[in-house]
């Protein structure tokens, strides 16, 4: 046997001749050149013999004697191939069912992640695409220039910026309204967006009219137009388009009013769900507000201004400073200023709140974007190990094939075409699998997807794309392996190694998949942490066994007291607490506020709550110092929260009784006490300053119930409800879930990273176990020969596997810096948090190393039980 310590010719050299010397004189000429070398190293030395070498090298290779290419094949030898290559593939899989079977599972699991995740990503991104203007519509928003951000903007702002600046082609302004209850004829319904328009907004957004049009249906006060869901749900489904106008409807908050127009209904992924539009003309003509105050506002108005082609959105956003100072004088132009925000950006900027109070990250929308490529990754090396694991098996196919006559670029192609029949069913079977869980996903999710692989021209042109990648990706390193393969090697069945390094690269794989499958088990125990975080850490207040029940405006002062003086009689009722609010809640209301000692140049915000003096008992808020608001307490009396004191710069509660502060009206309010701080948002956000006072009209009832009968004790509550208010829909909703739907978003995060962890660690599996395969095919007589030598089965298993768990170890000390990276940045979105423990990591490494030595631990011990007698007889 040659030494392998002996001088060897240049690598490129010896490569250049093998790829460009014909194959019926490589071996004559090469192992001439190898018989030069090695008399000339006895010579001239190693340097000069080197440099022969590469000369005589380049000497040989001559234009006529270059290796002809002779894969142009005649279109019917073209399609003979293929459809060899086709049965040639079929029969391999046939043949080999469970490898197969794995294979294909494996790539179809990860193409259904992928479009599962291009599904969810493609569906947040067309929010409001589907309005022909959409890129050139604004909504005016408020910065307040001592910091925060509020949706909306004073009244006249919009009809201002029109006629103030060219650059406005057409501006409108609409008031949404949270919910309204709708009466048709004795029937009564509960409604969501319901929104007070003008004939304009239908300048700015499209929409299809199927019975009335834009500039007559509400141009008188008391007229109203509907979606057709909306008509068919009032009206009957019999009941005709035409028909439905000119009936009558009557609105909470409203008279009755007539139908002038049916539009089609609204696709779901718009962020200005409206259903129910009613004349501006009656907002104007029953408002209580001053429609040219530039000071107030609320979130519910919202302005849409349509910018004209060609505008400059940053040169038009300067000048609205010197707009503002115009209209609202310069102390006002200089506490805030008008945020000009594309429509298109509603969706997910978090700095405003939209209509349908669904806000999405495009940081989260990227990593799970991240996540799909990282999961067809591991997918494609999972293909990627078992080929190779299979490569013994069919290294005599490549050796009787090149001994027929058959050139590498065709074994390649021969292979890639098996890939790409792996690819094609693994791609069917993810269609498939992804049809019957779209309903499933829809509920999941709680999205509108729509899924039509064969009418949907991006969702196609999507898949194949994805199976050309998965075709290259997980195809051309097994079909180049194996096409390389020499012929008498090859039918001899000595591929030990198929080609140097190729072993490192496995390894290299390994450690990728379960460097990715660690990351998402990191990240899906953090993100477990901090709902659980949400759901156990104290607010402030108490939550449990609490609902709300909304009242609607102008509701009399008589009937609720009524209400109140029954629902005190059920057994079942604790407490009862009439408000504006609850503590936690999706609505807000902000006013202005001063104080002694406050910087004039700036604005203070406050958080307002109207209460009863029952409601710090009702809500279990803890109060500091001071005293509660009595029934009788004057209007002018408030309590705060602790932040309220540190915007005031007092360092106790108990200094802060008897302070005043100037709020709304030119009467001082006094601080009768100080409540605890409490969380009256999500944990995204900081606790605010609040102010509590007594007022009138109340918009919600928080009634306290015993929790061993809550069912038998609302049903009686709403006995009670249907007596005294026979003509409202009686409503609750628990306060626990007002809090919980806070992070309906972070919850369906968790729910997609439980999911494809558990798909990445399966993955990562079969190619741990493809790994482990191809390592007792490859020592399968070291085995035997070990075992006769008297080698334990313990021993066995530690020897073929400690080498893999290793690779597990190192992809643990790849991920967790990224993981914790990633993981930080994304608790940043939080002013309250879990810490990154390191149990969270160690637990992570411990579950990926057990998952690890199972999957191998399995593989090695039926190679170390197999008969060594059998393994012996191998080669």
């Amino acid at each position: 046997m040659e030494s392998s310590h002996f001088p060897q010719p240049p690598k490129w050299a010896a490569k250049l001749l093998e790829r460009l010397c014909p194959d019926e004189l490589l071996e004559e000429i090469g192992g001439d050149l190898q018989e030069l070398f090695e008399e000339q190293v006895e010579e001239v030395g190693i340097s000069q013999a080197r440099r022969e070498y590469v000369l005589a090298v380049l000497g040989y290779l001559r234009p006529f004697a270059f290796k002809q290419k002779t894969h142009t094949l005649h279109p019917i030898n073209f399609s003979t191939m293929i459809n060899n290559y086709l049965k040639t593939s079929v029969r391999n899989l046939s043949r080999n069912k469970v490898y197969s079977l794995i294979n294909i599972s494996g790539l179809a699991l990860g193409i259904v992640c992928c479009l599962v995740i291009f599904l969810v990503v493609r569906y947040e991104l067309s929010y409001d695409t589907f309005h022909s203007k959409a890129d050139r519509v604004y909504r005016i928003n408020t910065k307040f220039l001592s910091g925060g951000f509020a949706s909306g903007a004073p009244l006249p702002v919009a009809e201002a910026l029109k006629q103030d600046f060219p650059e406005v082609e057409e501006a409108t302004t609409a008031i949404f309204r949270d919910e309204g209850q709708v009466t048709v004829g004795d029937q009564l319904y509960k409604e969501t967006g319901i929104a007070y328009v003008a004939p304009a907004f239908f300048s700015i957004l499209d929409a299809t009219w199927l019975a009335g049009n834009p500039k007559a249906s509400l141009s008188e006060p008391n007229t109203v137009v509907l979606t057709k869901s909306i008509g068919q749900k009032y009206f009957g489904s019999h009941t005709s388009i035409e028909d439905m106008v000119g009936k009558f409807v009557k609105i909470s908050g409203s008279s009755t009013l007539q139908v002038t127009g049916i539009l089609e209904d609204f696709p779901a992924n718009t962020d200005i769900p409206f259903k129910i539009l009613i004349s501006w003309e009656r907002f104007k003509t029953t408002t209580k507000r001053n429609l040219n105050d530039w000071i107030s506002f609320s979130g519910g108005t919202t302005h849409l201004i349509l910018l004209r082609e060609g505008t400059d959105v940053a040169s038009l956003q300067k000048k609205i400073p010197a707009f503002e100072k115009k209209h609202m004088g310069d102390l006002e132009a200089s506490r805030r200023t008008h945020i000009l925000q594309p429509l298109l950006n509603m969706h997910f900027d978090e700095q405003f709140n939209n209509l349908s109070n669904r806000i999405v990250s495009k940081e989260n929308l990227g990593g799970l974007s991240l996540i799909g490529v990282f999961i067809l990754l591991t997918a494609c090396i999972n293909f990627i190990n078992l080929s190779t694991a299979q490569s013994v098996k069919r290294s005599k196919e490549v050796g009787v094939r090149k001994v027929l006559g058959a050139n590498r670029f065709e074994l390649v192609r021969q292979f890639l075409s098996e890939t790409a029949l792996f690819s094609v069913l693994a791609m069917g079977m993810a269609v498939a699998i992804v049809y019957l869980l779209t309903p499933s996903l829809q509920t999941l999710l709680d999205l509108n997807i729509e899924y039509n692989p064969f009418k949907d021209l991006s969702l196609l042109a999507f898949l194949v794309i994805v199976t050309g990648a998965i075709c290259l990706l997980a195809g051309i390193y097994p079909a180049v392996m194996l096409s390389r393969f020499k012929p008498v090697t090859a039918l001899k069945n000595k591929i030990v190694s198929p080609i140097k390094g190729a072993l490192p690269l496995r390894q290299t794989l390994i450690v990728v998949q379960f460097a990715i499958t660690q990351i998402l088990i990191i990240s899906t125990l953090v993100v477990s942490g901090q709902l659980d975080y949400f759901r156990n850490s104290p607010l402030g207040f108490d939550k449990e066994a609490i609902i709300t029940i909304p009242f609607l405006p102008d509701n009399p002062v008589e009937t609720s007291r009524a209400l109140r003086n029954q629902l005190e009689q059920i057994p079942g009722v604790q407490k009862i607490s009439y408000a504006l609010m609850a503590p936690s809640s999706d609505n807000s209301w902000w006013s202005k506020f001063t104080f002694e000692g406050h910087d004039p140049t700036k604005e203070y915000y406050v958080q307002e709550i109207v209460i009863d003096h029952t409601y710090l008992e009702t809500f279990g808020l803890q109060l500091l110092a001071g005293k509660n608001l009595g029934p009788t307490s004057d209007s002018s009396d408030l309590l705060v929260n602790e932040a309220v004191l540190k915007t005031m710069n007092i360092r106790t509660p108990e200094e802060a009784i008897g302070k005043t502060i100037g709020w709304v009206g030119p009467k001082p309010h006094t601080i009768t006490g100080v409540v605890k701080d409490f969380h009256t948002r999500s944990f995204k956000e900081d606790i605010p300053g609040v102010i509590m006072h007594r007022g009138k009209n109340p918009l919600m009832a928080g009634v306290k119930i015993e929790p061993t009968n809550m069912r038998n004790t609302i049903a009686q509550i709403e006995g009670v409800w249907k007596k005294v208010y026979p003509e409202t829909i009686f409503e609750f909703t628990f306060l626990d879930e007002i809090i919980a739907n806070f992070y309906r978003e972070e919850v369906k995060m968790y729910q997609l990273f439980r999911i494809f962890s558990g798909i990445a660690i399966f993955i990562s599996c079969l190619g741990l176990y493809g790994l482990i395969s191809f390592m007792a095919v490859q020592r399968t007589k070291e085995i035997g020969i070990r075992k006769v030598l008297g080698a334990s089965v313990g021993n066995l298993i530690t020897l073929l596997s400690k080498d893999l768990l290793k690779l597990v170890l190192i992809a643990n000390l790849i991920a967790w810096p990224l993981a914790w990276w990633l993981m930080d940045k994304w608790l940043q979105n939080f002013e309250y948090s879990i810490p990154l423990s390191i149990w969270i990591f160690a637990f992570a490494g411990i579950l990926a190393l057990l998952i690890a030595l199972f999957t191998v631990g399995f593989q090695a011990m039926k190679a170390a039980l197999a008969n060594p007698i059998k393994s012996l007889r191998t080669e």
